[in-house]
């Protein structure tokens, strides 16, 4: 019986996902300081999901977001952000190393976390904290222009500085938001909503089936969108049960495929209908029983984290010479 009913599972699953092909979005893009993408084809694929969650949870990404990583973008904001040390050389008897958190020419940020590595054996490896270490002081807000310090305690890690070279991790955290207007027939970005600069954020204009979000990556630092897009309104935080959940299984699908290293851009394709047979709570079942967005207009979100590294020497320090009395 055992057999049977693994067979049938198997069978199944390989009936939804041929019945899940659909056609490749067609992209027409361009490695300009704009990149220009028209959709040709608002048929999308499934985004081929292998991240170790249920089942049940990668139907529902399925359903949730169509993802495509879109190269060659201009570099034309490098380091938006950065940091550096203080002093680009310490003794081994520091106590605390101040790295000045930078903000170039890119969104208002939250200042988060830091970690450190050391060269060993001709590779970087970690540099770790004490155990049980706790952080706190994080959410502080880097505007545009801003310099902010980060305090370092040596305290916080296991081992003594020793001679040799190491290297900072620092991330910070940004909102960052657009909007769109759907109609009956189309989608269409709201004039002066699209974010310009170090990042892109836009909805690209299109027909009335799918939300296309478009976010570009035009500085040469990695960035991790944290969840899929949100789709809200001023008023209200989530109005469509496929886009953000905040659901932890969603940021571990996410750091699996969708980080964007310098110079990428990241398409997002999220149906403006569903099917409210899948959903599973009361307060799904009634928040989203309409099955579709009703045309008005909707703000567009999603979240980042953005990160940076330095790297600074220790050397001894030196031995103070010892006066001498005059005889």
């Amino acid at each position: 019986m055992r057999s049977v009913i693994l067979y049938n599972l198997l069978l199944c699953i390989l009936l939804t996902g041929c019945t899940n092909k659909q056609k490749q979005p067609t992209i027409i893009g361009g490695a300009s300081g704009t990149t220009e993408i028209t959709i040709a084809d608002t048929d999308t694929q499934q985004y081929d999901i292998d991240a170790p969650i249920p089942l049940s949870e990668i139907e529902q990404y399925n359903k949730r977001v169509t993802l495509k990583r879109i190269p060659n973008v201009t570099i034309t904001h490098p380091d938006a952000y950065k940091i550096k040390t203080q002093k680009p050389v310490y003794t081994t008897k520091t106590n605390e190393i101040i790295l000045d958190v930078v903000n170039v020419d890119a969104p208002s940020a939250e200042l988060e976390y830091h970690r450190m590595e050391q060269w060993e054996n001709g590779e970087w490896i970690e540099f770790p904290f004490i155990d049980n270490m706790g952080f706190a002081g994080v959410g502080r807000t880097l505007s545009k222009g801003d310099t902010l310090p980060e305090h370092i305690s040596m305290s916080e890690f296991k081992y003594l500085l020793e001679p040799n070279k190491y290297k900072i991790h620092f991330y910070v955290f940004a909102n960052i938001y657009t909007y769109c207007t759907v109609t009956d027939n189309s989608i269409q970005s709201v004039k002066n909503s699209e974010m310009k600069g170090a990042f892109k954020f836009r909805v690209l204009n299109s027909k009335n089936d799918s939300l296309h979000i478009l976010f570009e990556n035009h500085t040469n630092l990695s960035v991790q969108p944290i969840f899929l897009p949100s789709v809200g309104t001023d008023e209200l935080h989530n109005v469509h049960p496929y886009a953000r959940s905040g659901w932890i299984g969603e940021v571990k699908w996410m750091k699996s495929h969708a980080l964007l290293k310098g110079g990428e851009a990241m398409l997002f394709s999220i149906p403006i209908s569903w099917d409210t047979n899948g959903l599973q709570s009361r307060h799904d079942k009634e928040s989203f029983k309409a099955g579709i967005l009703a045309p008005g207009k909707y703000k567009i979100g999603l979240q980042i984290e953005v990160y940076m590294e330095t790297e600074f020497k220790v050397e001894y320090s030196p031995i103070p010479l010892q006066s001498t009395e005059a005889t």
